[in-house]
């Protein structure tokens, strides 16, 4: 495994949080959750009943229409015209806490390696480039509250492992649905939510290391 990559928190939820889980799920109702209840886990937990996840910055949102992002990934499939998702909570929790109007690029990964064994735990990656008129000194000052929605999983398309030059095969969640989306739950979340250390690049430095090299990824050193 490369340093950059890091693994989720582990921790073992006590039963009445699973039941308070379980309530804030039947209910569609995220305010149930037990004061101070890291909005991370309850997503995390999410993940089991088979649902998807996406991040947004923006709230109030009721229907996702298809689109196609400004992607600096070597791979296709992150090019294409759809409502994207994964079903990973920690990769919807990167894109739901962005500062977007302070953050100029982001580098972000969510990604298992195949080993002898089968594949390893997913590891993350998370990098901003600051706004030049943003003054940070550290990587969590460019998060900001968001919503992670929870989307239903008709209809989605998920990512084929693909081989990654220097690492080996690997696989992403990471799906995308060519139709419209209407989300099942809306989560808010805020920068305190999200448990990894959030690194810092220059995004004109970046920018110049992946057009040398696409498969350089996250091109920090």
């Amino acid at each position: 495994m490369r340093p950059w990559m890091l693994t989720a928190p582990q921790v073992t939820l006590i039963e009445s949080a699973l039941t308070a889980f379980q309530a804030a799920w039947d209910a569609r109702d995220p305010a149930l959750l037990p004061p101070g209840t890291p909005r991370w886990l309850f997503l995390r937990w999410l993940q089991g009943q088979g649902v998807l996840f996406h991040g947004s910055p923006q709230p109030g949102l009721t229907e996702f229409e298809p689109r196609t992002p400004h992607d600096r990934s070597a791979d296709e499939f992150s090019k294409r015209n759809g409502v994207f998702a994964t079903s990973d909570a920690l990769w919807a929790l990167m894109y739901a806490l962005r500062d977007r109007r302070r953050v100029r690029g982001m580098l972000n990964a969510a990604l298992q390696v195949e080993e002898a064994g089968g594949w390893s735990d997913v590891r993350y990656f998370l990098s901003l480039a600051p706004q030049p008129d943003a003054t940070v000194t550290r990587g969590e000052d460019l998060l900001t509250p968001g919503v992670v929605y929870v989307l239903p999983p008709d209809g989605f398309d998920l990512m084929p492992p693909y081989d990654w030059p220097g690492l080996g095969r690997v696989r992403e969640p990471h799906l995308i649905c060519p139709h419209p989306v209407r989300p099942l739950l809306a989560v808010p979340v805020t920068p305190g939510d999200f448990p990894l250390p959030v690194r810092l690049h220059d995004a004109a430095t970046v920018n110049a290391r992946c057009a040398a090299d696409p498969w350089g990824f996250p091109w920090l050193d």
